[in-house]
């Protein structure tokens, strides 16, 4: 509510609320406490990572990851309140789950899931997932994998994806390395709207710790050099010392978001991971102000 005073106002200090899925934003509410503007930010979540072939240290003895899945997008929007109908839809998206690995056979592989996209109020503020990366293709040291990474998601889109490029695979020798691939690219951001990173390519290797190709590395998502307030950090590839021991062969997560103008937090939200995780969830906060 607000306070009057010899006839002046008391104008609340600003607030920032973060909106949980499913439950609306109710704009009458924070009117009558004195607020009169908005500024909305939402951020996709992150794309699982790609099923691999893992053999076990039998057979082929091949450790094959599939690529990681791409970083959410982000949207910025800011406006008045009075302008917002009487009650705000808020959807969070839930990070893709991880794709199917298999022993041996490649068609039994799976895609890693879709990040979720995240919206405020329909279509006011929204920012879509990054997709899936791509599953391992082939059971071999000598022929490409295709495990790619996920293109990341953006900010006014719903479907999956849309933002900066996955990693492209490279192909594997069974000496070691073979010809790289390509990096998962950088997403970028304009103030209003920003891309989330690509992930990187999966690496081959084998149970006896020979690196027949190595990943590559995800992209940031959201980055501007001249703005870095929003940027998600991508990762590099790792080394996969549970299984095979082959350095360098887990692909590089791609960088979602962070809502540092709004939270003065350093938090990153909507990224994706190369080990086989699913993608972290994405954001929707609102900054409230009045004038």
């Amino acid at each position: 509510m607000r306070l009057e005073l010899a006839g002046s106002v008391l104008r609340p200090p600003p607030l920032t609320v973060k909106l949980l899925d499913g439950v609306d934003f109710i704009p009458q509410q924070y009117i009558d406490m004195g607020y009169s503007g908005f500024e909305v930010l939402v951020i996709g979540a992150g794309g699982g990572t790609g099923g691999g072939i893992k053999t076990g240290n039998t057979g082929t003895q091949i450790r094959s990851y599939g690529g990681a899945g791409g970083g959410g997008g982000l949207h910025n929007v800011r406006g008045l309140l009075s302008a917002l109908p009487a009650s705000c839809p808020v959807v969070v998206g839930v990070g893709g789950d991880p794709g199917l690995d298999h022993v041996s056979d490649p068609a039994l592989t799976t895609d890693g899931e879709d990040g979720g996209a995240s919206s405020f109020n329909g279509d006011t503020a929204r920012a879509s997932g990054g997709q899936g990366g791509h599953r391992v293709q082939t059971n071999s040291v000598t022929v490409t994998s295709q495990a790619n990474g996920g293109a990341g998601g953006i900010g006014d889109r719903i479907l999956a994806g849309g933002g900066a490029a996955g990693g492209v695979a490279g192909t594997p020798t069974a000496t070691g390395p073979g010809t790289p691939g390509t990096a998962g690219a950088d997403g970028t951001w304009d103030g209003v709207v920003g891309e989330g990173g690509g992930g990187g390519s999966g690496g081959v290797g084998t149970y006896l710790g020979v690196t027949a190709n190595a990943a590559t590395a995800g992209g940031r998502g959201s980055f501007d050099a001249g703005d870095t307030s929003v940027y998600g950090l991508g990762t590099s590839p790792s080394s996969d010392t549970t299984d095979s021991g082959a350095a360098n062969i887990v692909p590089g997560g791609a960088g979602g978001a962070r809502a540092t103008p709004l939270t003065s937090l350093p938090i990153q939200y909507g990224e994706s991971y190369g080990v086989r995780l699913k993608g972290n969830d994405g954001y929707v906060a609102i900054r409230l102000t009045a004038e």
